[in-house]
Parts: C-alpha cells; structure tokens; sequence
C-alpha cells in the first residue's frame, strides 16, 4: 500500500469545503502536516514505467483537476489548458516528438554526472547512457502523456507570469499523482518546429498557445533513488 493510501487519503477526501468554506477545517483535519511533508519528499522523477499498467480514468481526472487549482497571475487568470493524451493519441504526440534531438541533449546533460557517485565503476556511466538512449524512443512508456499548454501574451511580463503558473500547476499535479500511487516526470523540449506541429496536430493554434511543458504519468518501473537535499538552503529570520 502506498503512503498516500495509507495515511493521507488524498485521492478519496471529497473537496466538499469548496462549496461551504465552513466544512473546510473538518475536511482538512484528515491531513496531517507531517504527513504531507512525507508525500513532498516521496515524490520521485520518475523516467521508466510499466507499460502493461493502465491509469485509472478517475485517479486522471483528479491529477488534471488538481493542476488547475493551482495558483496563478491576476494579470492573466488561469492561462493554461491541460491535454492528457493515451493509446493511439500519445503515440502521435511521441513520433513528433522523438524528430527532436533537444530531448537527447536534455537526458544526457540530465545524467551526465547524476544519479551516480563520484566513484561508480564506468559500466554504471554506461548503463545510464543506454538508460537515455532508450528513455527518448519511447519517453519512457509512460500510458499518459500530458501536454501543459499556456497561452501567449503580447506582454512579455504576462507571458513570464503565464509560464510561472504552469509550473505552479504541474507540482499540484506531481503530488496528485503521488497520492493516488502513481509516478510521474516532467519532460522538457527546445524546438520551436516540433513544438508547432504538436500544438497544431491538437487543433491549437500556435499563435495563441505555447508549451509549458510534457508530463508522463503511470506506474513506476522501479523505484529511484533520491538525490540528498543541500543543506542551508531555506532560512528563517526575524
């Protein structure tokens, strides 16, 4: 049993206190913080997935309905659309995206000198470079691919706070689907081609839309380790 099933509930509580403020404090007494604090540090980037593993339509529902509950600019509300694309769709989205070697040069600068020590033996280093090779052909066989889309603005400082509020969205995302006892991975892409023939292949016009970013969803195949956070990294004064 996962964490999140265990101790949290977070995918069952009923959002209830959205419609009478008043039920708020009863609906969010279940959570406890250190327990959420928990969810935080168990929430994996995860690069390999069980391709057999389907995903739940509702566990879905609620990781989309979480990233828009995310904070965002009042210059610009809500400025984002979330496209989850399964079978047939996510392998059209795949073979545009694999045209661009962007991908390739992100996963090896990613594992370049991570996730292994200092002192790995050199057949680790190569593991993890045919681990990157393999990842871009199929972006890890993840059963749902996300497409974060957020809208243009002619104003350079909206079109920042637009891209900020994605952000903002898929972390409310991560940890959904940590709670429901799935994993998921942000992709990033650099190529303005391939970009427009996704967005146009979704029927969006790139004129208007632009892409925050890519999130694979499903079950982990394997587990990976976390990286050791740096100390002195938050301070609290008065």
């Amino acid at each position: 049993m996962s964490l999140s099933k265990m101790s949290l509930g977070f995918a069952v509580i009923e959002l209830n206190y959205l419609s009478d403020p008043n039920k708020r404090g009863e609906v969010m007494s279940q959570i406890k913080p250190q327990h959420l604090l928990q969810l935080i540090k168990s929430r994996r980037t995860v690069r390999q997935f069980d391709v057999k593993r389907k995903v739940r339509t509702a566990s879905l529902k609620r990781i989309l309905e979480a990233g828009t509950w995310a904070p965002y600019a009042p210059y610009s509300p809500m400025p984002w659309k979330f496209i989850a694309l399964k079978g047939q769709k996510r392998k059209m989205a795949i073979s545009h995206l694999t045209q661009d070697d962007s991908i390739k040069h992100y996963m090896a600068e990613t594992y370049k000198n991570e996730p292994w020590p200092a002192t790995a033996e050199e057949n680790v280093r190569l593991s993890w470079q045919v681990f990157a090779r393999e990842f871009v052909n199929n972006l890890g066989n993840a059963p749902v691919l996300v497409i974060g889309l957020t809208r243009q603005d002619e104003y350079e400082r909206v079109q920042k706070y637009n891209d900020e509020s994605a952000w903002t969205a898929v972390q409310n995302m991560l940890l959904q689907a940590e709670a429901e006892g799935l994993s998921a991975g942000i992709v990033t892409f650099h190529s303005e081609k391939i970009e427009k023939e996704l967005i146009e292949s979704l029927g969006f016009s790139v004129e208007k839309w632009f892409i925050a970013f890519l999130l694979n969803i499903g079950y982990a195949n394997g587990n990976p380790t976390p990286a050791p956070r740096k100390k002195n990294l938050f301070e609290i004064w008065e």
